[in-house]
């Protein structure tokens, strides 16, 4: 009996060891695994820094934005077209840019390139225009005139946006550089449209004459039929040609042909008109 009880002491007594050891594993697998976790979510704000960088390092290398102006090179733009700087949309606008060169060295003009941005966010674009190569060398102490031409697209709200302008051009080394040409607001106005003062004085001259024409060709055509019709309703006149009362002169007919006439002209007795004389 004793011996019963001695071993079902024992083996309660080592269930509640492993008990404990189970859970002291389970308190350390947790304790170790915090740690951990609190190591990955930091990871993200560590490294978060170091991919901006990278990004920054690679923008520096690829944004075009980045690269300055050469020194001794200054550039004006001008809208001959449009001073006031107001481009209606879907027109094609023209830009005058002067390149002048006093540096030492030359320049050559790769390409331009032109956008729309928000007045009041400028990383925040709204329309890339297409850029033009122009592959234009000039001098020291030269200037060069370059035309570019953008258009705005039909489908943009009428009201105010940034407009710039780049040059981009390199030297002889083959170092990139840009100016920004023109950088400032723009007013985008509704579409023009296609019915014009002079084209309207046009199509209505055109009108004109054809009405004109017509009215001209419909008078001719009733009174021609007026003039047809009054003829018709008028009595034919006898042609008096000689003295005689029948109408035929006589004097210029043979005789044969007289005797022919009176013979013709004799009534037979038994003939309708003969029997209505003998009543």
């Amino acid at each position: 009996m004793r011996l019963i009880t001695l071993v079902l002491v024992l083996l309660l007594l080592t269930v509640t060891y492993c008990n404990e050891e189970d859970v002291s594993s389970e308190v350390e697998e947790a304790a170790t695994e915090d740690p951990a976790g609190t190591e990955d979510s930091e990871q993200p704000a560590t490294g978060q820094p170091q991919e901006t960088t990278e990004t920054e390092d690679q923008k520096d290398e690829t944004d075009p934005t980045e690269q300055t102006e050469a020194e001794g090179v200054s550039s004006v733009c001008i809208f001959p077209d449009e001073p006031e700087r107001k481009f209606p949309a879907g027109k094609t606008v023209e830009a005058l840019i002067g390149f002048q060169n006093q540096a030492e060295n030359a320049f050559h003009v790769e390409y331009i390139r032109g956008a729309l941005y928000s007045p009041q966010d400028g990383n925040f674009l709204i329309q890339n225009f297409t850029g033009l190569l122009y592959n234009t060398t000039v001098a020291s102490a030269e200037e060069a005139c370059l035309l570019y031409r953008f258009k705005a697209d039909p489908a943009l709200d009428p009201r105010q946006y940034a407009l710039a302008l780049q040059v981009f051009y390199t030297n002889d080394d083959n170092e990139t550089y840009l100016s920004t040409v023109f950088n400032n607001t723009v007013d985008i106005l509704d579409p023009e449209s296609t019915l014009d003062a002079k084209s309207v004085f046009a199509y209505l001259c055109i009108l004109g004459i054809f009405a004109g024409a017509g009215y001209f060709g419909w008078k001719v055509i009733l009174k021609g039929g007026r003039g047809s019709k009054k003829r018709r309703n008028q009595a034919p006149t006898a042609v008096e040609s000689g003295t005689s009362n029948d109408g035929v002169d006589w004097d210029y007919i043979s005789s044969e042909h007289k005797a022919y006439v009176a013979k013709r002209r004799e009534v037979s007795p038994d003939s309708p008109v003969g029997r209505r004389r003998s009543r």
